[in-house]
């Protein structure tokens, strides 16, 4: 596997910035107008059905899993012609090749049917149908299982060409049949994720679904009778790792752009994450860890940036499965891609918006740092917008739906409107108290939430009149739409947005500031801070050193606990409860959560200073993490402070954990390393990922890159290549640090 390994480091560091999925966009660019006659279904299923007969199946002698695609430098005319085809309103993206990631499969019914299975469901389903709309919809994807299993069977041909006559087999059994062994299942699996990453979506981000539980019986079968043996079991896991990373491209996707990445326009699949979950509980409630959990957590590689293992903690988990909890937190402090959530937290959050226990413990993972309700579930934001269904909406409809989709209630997020309400409470001659504060903030949240369920579904209602007259890849693989024989932005049983309190950190610690510089050691007027923060601090210096002086998320002291507590709990009841009549009516909820990527950087870096000592310009804070500068007390203090948050009321609250791995590198400092997580999490805790290049490292790197080629940290839910990072998402993992 060494030969492996290595190829997917390469391309991971190495691959030309401007690398192009050549094939695609030849064969695209040519196919961009055809069968526009057709409904989208069939249009769908046919373009692909040539795509996937037209570009190469390269493979390897030394490949175990097959699945490669062709990505290289365009030649001057190619380039020409890539941009005219990568702004034209033919575009795939926008127009037949609809979003079909930011999601999950029904990958256990994919291993237990087969591609075989699936077309005997869906000729039955077809068979039942009146529905002319549905008979369409259905008969697309019976063409589409038709264009995989040739497809397939052309990567069987070259694998006996090349005398690979072991994956011969498995690709043919594959093609034609179903799954009957581990490395089968694993090749159908890759084959499936390959053509959605590489050939379709654009920022695919698709969960690959609880790999350890869905293959563990045939894992099982396969030891038992003496077909497979451990390490042959490793040397398939860790091949096909490195497929996930040979398919993508240079850079960063939320703050890189063409300049310093590769983007998703060249390779659909550049700087996307592919999740794979471990562990976690099954339907009883119990730890489901088995000895496959162990193999997949033994072959992660810290330098490869796909798949990202999400774990699933479990409360005492690092007693129940003590080696597997080990190489976990040795791949953590190694920079893997991979993080912790707490399992409990997250399944209470989904049974309190009204969840069934059997549907919450099948959440998944669908982007970033965020969490769903899995394959039964759909995103609205990702899923085809109304706008691609064929169906007359009226005026109103339109005027609100063709709206760009508002991520907050105010341009620059929360702290905005924290501006807004100091400027409004400063101007009263009456006292204010900083009730007055949390009434007016949670009022200008309250409104956004309603408005932004109400508009959530009336999208809804206009999906649902057509609901088998779009379709996606991820149709072809999901429980629900097979069974409803609908589009699953329509037909899911569950429909969701993210609610998210972007900038906590900057949000808690602006309260903290007026009420322990105003109400409480009243050294400031609420129209003194009001002036310091519209002058940037200039002429304020004073006002400035008390701001920056004042308790802060990240302290743990008894003001700031009592504000994130209080800041936190409030808002993700509002959430909550005021997605709970939408709940019981279309099964549509907003996900509570503390999820701000890199939009920190972009709504900071315009924006004006604010209460707690940030100057105009500056950051604002990170997902759940307090907010740069903070943790002046340790990590302790700010384990305890984040503790303060709702542990039955957030679905995402990312906590980018950086440390030095200098300092748990021996046997001892492990085992503190271990102490301090498992603490955490079984307190309560959330989440966490893993930085472990410190601050020399990282300074270094920036100076000089050549010498760090392969430093990998963490962004959000993603890793990222430190040295391919723009310089102000460098400065801003430094200033991480500080």
């Amino acid at each position: 596997m060494i030969r492996n390994v290595n190829e997917a480091r390469h391309a991971l560091t190495e691959k030309p910035l401007l690398a192009t999925s050549a094939e695609r966009f030849l064969i695209m660019n040519e196919l961009k107008s055809s069968y526009k006659e057709l409904p989208h279904p069939l249009r769908f299923s046919k373009v692909l059905s040539i795509l996937l007969s037209r570009v190469s199946v390269p493979l390897k002698e030394y490949d175990l899993i097959a699945g490669r695609c062709v990505d290289r430098l365009l030649t001057e005319e190619e380039e020409a012609e890539f941009k005219r085809y990568a702004h034209s309103p033919d575009f795939p993206s926008r127009s037949l090749f609809l979003s079909s990631g930011h999601c999950t499969y029904s990958w256990d019914m994919v291993v237990h049917e087969g591609i075989s299975g699936l077309k005997n469901k869906v000729s039955e389903q077809l068979q039942k149908t009146d529905s002319e709309d549905k008979r369409i919809f259905l008969t697309a994807i019976l063409e589409v299982y038709d264009a995989i299993s040739r497809f397939i069977l052309r990567y069987a041909e070259e694998a006996m060409r090349m005398g690979l006559y072991e994956m011969e087999k498995s690709l043919c059994k594959i093609a034609t049949g179903k799954p009957d062994s581990f490395a089968s299942a694993l090749q159908l699996l890759w084959m499936i994720t390959l053509i959605n990453c590489a050939y379709i979506s654009p920022n695919p981000t698709l969960t690959v679904g609880r790999l350890d539980q869905i293959l563990y019986p045939l894992y099982r079968a396969d030891i038992d009778k003496g077909l497979l043996t451990r390490e042959r079991a490793k040397d398939y896991i860790t091949d096909y790792y490195c497929k996930h990373n040979l398919i993508m491209g240079r850079g960063e996707h939320q703050i890189g752009d063409w300049r310093n990445s590769t983007t998703f326009k060249r390779i659909l699949n550049f700087d996307a994450p592919q999740y794979l979950l471990l562990a976690g509980t099954d339907s009883e409630g119990r730890l489901a860890v088995n000895e496959l959990t162990e193999l997949f957590a033994e072959c992660i590689v810290p330098s490869f940036k796909n798949p990202v293992v999400v774990v699933r903690y479990v409360e005492g988990m690092d007693k129940s499965a003590p080696a597997l909890w080990q190489t976990l937190c040795d791949r953590a402090l190694a920079s893997s891609s991979l993080m912790f959530y707490n399992d409990n937290n997250v399944l209470s959050t989904f049974k309190r918006l009204g969840l069934p226990d059997d549907d919450a413990r099948r959440y998944s993972h669908f982007g970033c740092n965020w969490c769903s309700p899995g394959d039964n579930s759909a995103w609205m934001l990702s899923a085809p917008l109304s706008a691609h269904y064929p169906v007359n909406r009226t005026e109103e409809e339109i005027r609100i739906l063709d709206v760009p989709f508002k991520r907050g209630n105010s341009p620059h997020g929360w702290p905005e409107d924290f501006a807004c309400v100091l400027r409004e409470l400063a101007s009263r001659e009456e006292s204010v108290s900083i009730e007055d504060f949390y009434d007016m903030f949670f009022e200008r949240m309250s409104g956004f939430i309603d408005a932004k369920l109400e508009r959530l579904a009336l999208e809804l209602s206009v999906r649902k009149r057509r609901p088998s007259s779009v379709i996606t890849f991820g149709d072809c693989f999901l429980a629900g739409s097979l069974d409803s024989a609908e589009c699953f932005s329509a037909g899911a049983k569950y429909h969701f947005e993210i609610q998210s309190f972007r900038m906590f950190g900057t949000v808690a610690d602006c309260f903290i500031a007026v009420d322990q510089l105003v109400m409480i050691e009243k050294k400031l007027t609420l129209k003194r801070l009001l002036d310091a923060t519209e002058a940037n601090f200039k002429g304020y210096e004073d006002v400035l050193a008390l701001c920056r002086n004042a308790d802060k998320y990240g302290m743990d002291t008894d003001l700031s606990n009592k504000h994130v507590k209080r800041l936190s709990h409030t808002a993700s009841r509002l959430v909550i409860e005021k997605s709970r009549p939408y709940f019981e009516k279309y099964k549509l909820f907003l996900l509570p959560c503390m999820q701000s990527d890199t939009w920190h950087l972009k709504y900071g870096e315009t924006f004006g200073a604010t209460p707690d000592g940030r100057l105009a310009g500056a950051p604002f804070s990170l997902n759940a993490r307090p907010s740069n500068g903070a943790c002046t007390h340790g990590m302790t203090a700010m384990f305890n402070s984040m503790l303060n948050l709702p542990r039955d009321g957030l679905v995402s609250g990312a906590l980018n954990l950086d440390v030095d791995g200098k300092q748990f590198e021996n046997e001892e400092g492990r085992e503190i390393f271990s102490a301090l997580l498992t603490t955490y999490l079984d307190a309560g805790g959330l989440h966490a990922q893993v930085s472990s290049a410190g601050l020399d490292e990282l300074i270094d790197a920036k100076k000089n890159p050549h010498l760090h080629r392969d430093l990998r940290v963490r962004v959000t839910g993603y890793s990222g290549i430190f040295v391919d990072f723009c310089e102000r998402l460098q400065d801003d993992v430094i200033a991480r640090w500080k």
